[in-house]
């Protein structure tokens, strides 16, 4: 494994590379992995930032009007919120304070090792980011440093390249999904569907193990209805015959929603499955709902995940 510190974008980058990968961490925008890539297949599985430098965002910028590109970490929250809990307001900032975060970094023991301290709600985040084989792994540890609860959402914001052909895999048991954005096909916000296959408003065949469906610009949010059974989901790339598999541990992360745009967020296509430990995206939301992450005082918060290149796979359809 081998590591190199370099400006990329006009940003300073960590790349850490073995025979299968060369990834791309950027610690000051968020520590944001701006890079996945298969050296085998010669293929990029994120979808890349489209100007030729990043913009450093400030702490409760519209994530927006941003890069959106790459893969980013949404904590302690995603939708934009105002709570009070326990004698206290807190402010959630659009899609959380990490993504805009400015990280230091260390390389040590074959991994990076990025930490943050949040002067705002007093918690510290570290993540160590390294490779084992064909296998990138992420180990995160958040430490609730303050004297009180912190209810807080993690959900896994990772933009993926998009492919007209690409097959979704969710995880093993999937028989419905919530939609949880107003869709010309999908309908209002809270309808629950059949899946794989369910009926769009004008109750034309719509498969939401695809992409693609329309052939026309469109975007889509849905998440499994309920908790999973599995805690793995992965692309099928057909014209490269490689598969993005993403592992993580459902008791930590049960809820998993599905992220698509097809030109109908910002001219992009793109999309992102989005692990998370509360349903949904609003902390308010997952309080109301009974399925929020609740960090207590001086406790902390650990999981991982496993994203793995399965070279020369197969599609599963």
């Amino acid at each position: 494994m081998e590591f190199k510190e370099f400006k990329f974008k006009n940003t300073a980058a960590v790349k850490v590379e073995n025979e299968y990968f060369s990834i791309i961490i950027l610690p000051k925008i968020g520590s944001k992995i701006a890079s996945i890539f298969s050296k085998k297949k010669d293929f990029e599985f994120l979808f890349q930032n489209k100007a030729d430098k990043y913009q450093k965002a400030e702490f409760g910028a519209d994530f927006a009007a941003y890069d959106c590109s790459g893969f980013d970490d949404c904590f302690p929250n995603i939708d934009a919120s105002r709570l009070n809990y326990n004698d206290r307001e807190i402010i959630y900032p659009d899609h959380g304070e990490i993504w805009s975060a400015k990280f230091d970094y260390k390389i040590a023991a074959g991994k990076v090792v990025l930490n943050y301290y949040s002067s705002y709600l007093d918690y510290n985040y570290q993540k160590e980011i390294y490779l084992e084989n064909n296998k990138l792994k992420i180990d995160y540890k958040i430490k609730n440093e303050s004297q009180k609860e912190l209810p807080a959402i993690w959900a896994m914001h990772c933009l993926i390249k998009y492919s007209q052909n690409m097959e979704l895999q969710f995880p093993e048991g999937v028989e419905k999904i919530e939609n949880v954005m107003d869709s010309k096909y999908l309908g209002e916000k809270g309808e629950v569907h059949q899946f794989p296959v369910t009926k769009d408003k004008s109750n034309n065949s719509y498969r939401l193990d695809r992409v693609n469906n329309k052939k026309e610009k469109n975007c889509e949010k849905y998440y499994v209805f309920g908790e999973m059974n599995a805690g793995s989901c992965s692309v099928f790339y057909p014209e490269k015959n490689i598969e993005f598999k993403i592992n993580f541990d459902r008791e930590k992360l049960p809820y998993l929603g599905f992220w698509l745009t097809e030109g109908g967020f910002k001219g992009d296509y793109n999309c992102a499955f989005e692990p998370a430990d509360g349903y949904y995206d609003s902390v308010n939301k997952a309080i109301k709902n009974n399925k929020i992450n609740i960090i207590k005082a001086g406790d902390i918060y650990e999981f991982s995940l496993e994203l793995e290149l399965i070279i020369n796979s197969s599609s599963k359809m």
